[in-house]
């Protein structure tokens, strides 16, 4: 963690922003660490973290949802295209695993909220066990591209159920390439959800919105 110091916090996000070339202060993730006061002066003092620190805190987060859980593990780290990418490490992956996933899902969930409360930061936190993921992203792209070849011959949207955004994001790359098929990402929160759309030839096709 690199800490800098200003009179106010103002002037030590400057100083922090001039040193890392970051142009907007609002893109600078970081926390106040203290603020000395003097009868004639004040220093305050701000800690910018890095990914390692978050990924470092992910990593001893897990660890502990596990043991609450009553199981032991650890796990393998890499932060690629910036997602922070964690693959649990257990004796037991079913228990890690859960039903349909249920129980990777929510660790997921928890470790990027505690990241969130943390570091004060959005981050993309993707949790893996035993090649789970994997699977389950062959199968969601199978299945995407039968229903697209449905919608290009009925020319009818299909409405899929809601998914987590890695999930919704394997979707909107399997169909990327089809012709005459838009994908679209339509919801909030836990309902958000992809709709497979029928575009004729001629009309331009949109980014996949995600």
């Amino acid at each position: 963690m690199n800490k800098y110091e200003g009179k106010s916090e103002e002037e030590a996000v400057k100083a922090a922003c001039a040193d890392l070339g970051i142009a907007d202060p609002k893109t600078l993730n970081y926390q106040v660490i203290s603020v000395k006061k003097t009868l004639f002066s004040k220093t305050v003092t701000i800690g910018i973290y890095s990914i390692n620190d978050v990924i470092v805190f992910a990593d001893d987060y897990i660890k502990r949802c596990l043991r609450a859980l009553g199981l032991e593990g650890s796990t393998e780290a890499k932060y690629e295209d910036g997602v922070i990418k964690l693959n649990i490490v257990t004796a037991k992956n079913k228990n890690v695993i859960g039903r349909n996933g249920d129980t990777l899902r929510s660790i997921n969930e928890l470790t990027r909220s505690a990241c969130f409360n943390r570091f004060g930061g959005h981050y993309r936190i993707l949790l893996n066990c035993d090649g789970y993921k994997e699977v389950k992203y062959s199968k969601f792209a199978s299945v995407a591209r039968r229903y697209a070849r449905d919608v290009q011959r009925t020319h009818e949207t299909i409405i899929l159920d809601p998914m987590t955004s890695d999930e919704r994001r394997i979707i909107h790359q399997a169909l990327s390439d089809m012709p005459n098929i838009k994908t679209q990402s339509l919801g909030t929160g836990h309902k958000r959800h992809v709709t497979i759309q029928y575009v004729p030839d001629g009309v331009k096709i949109p980014a996949d919105e995600e």
